[in-house]
């Protein structure tokens, strides 16, 4: 007989517990191997910018003048204050002769009706709110003919004073209970008058955003209108030219869609500037009533005063230049970043840059910058020297 040696004997088995212990520290050193390959292998995306190339163009005597953009006098959104289906919009006739709802760019009179819904709940609720009066009248005028002869009996003593009092309080209760049932009749009509939709103002309509069956919830903005009554200029200022300007100062916009140039005053100025750009909101009135300006049309505002450099300058918009970290007790710094190709890759590289006097919107850079260059306009905020930078139009 030939005996077969067992292949899983106290041998075997340490070998095998070898193996397995081998086996941990290789599967734990391949897991770490695999997630350091993916941290280092993570690349910061780049940062989206818009850039301009660097020029320098030689500046005259001339008034400033900005860019700004035209806006109502005010936009209202219309909301019902109650709900229920839609079942009639206001329709007016085009060029043609032909019917056709209401839309965006129609004018519209002020108290006009834009929009209605049904409104037979609401007429149910003011009619029981009537009936609600009459009985309440009803019920007061037999309580104070009672009250008035229980004090006719009480002066005769025919009756105890104690019934001449609840004759009384009946009576009090009664005008109350008259008083209630008149205050939720007016609140009945209030919300029938709700139902139906009408502008405050002449306005322009600017958007519609409901149709005739559409289930209405309360405070659902139906309509957004325009008041024309005014037009306005918005445009942005520096610091240094808001200092000189003031409420009621004369101002020319300019429009070249429509070929068009009107008198305007300043009307607003805002006491802070914004936290991007630094620079202040103005807000000039069209002194014209007859302006053909269109709203969002963007027109050229014009200051009086002139700017007092000739030579040939470098300017930059003032989203170009930010703040560089000020060290304690160093001036302020500022700083603008250029784009440059550094292996083929668009790569932000920062500036120190000397800033001179405003020219319009722009501010004049006496050092730092030079011609050719792209500079980075919008999303300079965002970035840090070196750091890669997707260019986007």
């Amino acid at each position: 007989m030939t005996t077969r040696t067992q292949p899983n004997g106290p041998q075997s088995s340490r070998n095998g517990e070898v193996a397995r212990h081998t086996y941990l520290p290789l599967a734990a050193a391949a897991v770490l191997g695999v997630a350091c390959h993916k941290a280092e292998s993570y690349v910061r995306p780049p940062v989206p910018v818009r850039a301009s190339t660097v020029r320098q163009s030689p500046q005259t005597d001339q008034e400033l003048r900005f860019s700004g953009t035209v806006a109502p006098e005010a936009e209202i959104e219309l909301s019902f204050k109650v709900g229920g289906y839609a079942t009639s919009l206001l329709t007016l006739r085009d060029g043609q002769g032909r019917t056709r709802f209401v839309q965006a760019g129609d004018q519209v009179r002020r108290g006009t009706v834009l929009a209605t819904v049904r409104q037979e709940d609401y007429r149910q609720s003011a009619a029981e709110a009537r009936g609600a009066v009459d009985a309440a009248r009803a019920a007061a005028l037999k309580a104070r003919l009672d009250y008035d002869r229980a004090a006719s009996l009480l002066a005769s003593k025919v009756i105890p004073p104690a019934d001449y009092d609840a004759a009384k309080a009946r009576a009090d209760g009664a005008i109350a209970a008259v008083d209630t049932a008149e205050a939720r009749l007016a609140s009945a009509r209030i919300a029938l008058a709700d139902t139906s939709l009408r502008t405050p103002v002449d306005a322009l309509v600017l958007a519609r955003s409901v149709e005739i069956g559409n289930l209405i919830s309360p405070n659902t903005v139906a309509f957004r209108l325009a008041d024309v009554s005014r037009i306005k200029v918005r445009f942005a200022v520096a610091d240094e030219v808001a200092s000189r300007l003031q409420i009621g100062s004369p101002v020319t916009v300019t429009a070249d869609a429509v070929e068009a140039k009107l008198p305007a005053v300043i009307s607003k100025l805002h006491p802070q500037s914004s936290s991007d750009a630094r620079t202040f909101d103005v807000e000039a009135t069209v002194l014209s009533k007859d302006a053909s300006l269109l709203l969002g049309m963007v027109v050229s505002v014009a200051l009086p005063g002139a700017s007092a450099s000739r030579a040939p300058v470098i300017t930059a918009p003032l989203s170009a230049v930010v703040a560089a970290q000020r060290p304690e007790g160093h001036a302020q710094a500022l700083v603008a970043f250029v784009v440059e190709q550094e292996r083929g890759l668009p790569i932000a590289r920062e500036r120190r840059v000397v800033a001179g006097q405003l020219v319009g919107n722009e501010v004049a850079i006496e050092s730092g910058l030079f011609p050719g260059e792209l500079l980075v306009v919008q999303g300079a905020t965002l970035l840090n020297d070196g750091q890669r930078v997707q260019l986007v139009p």
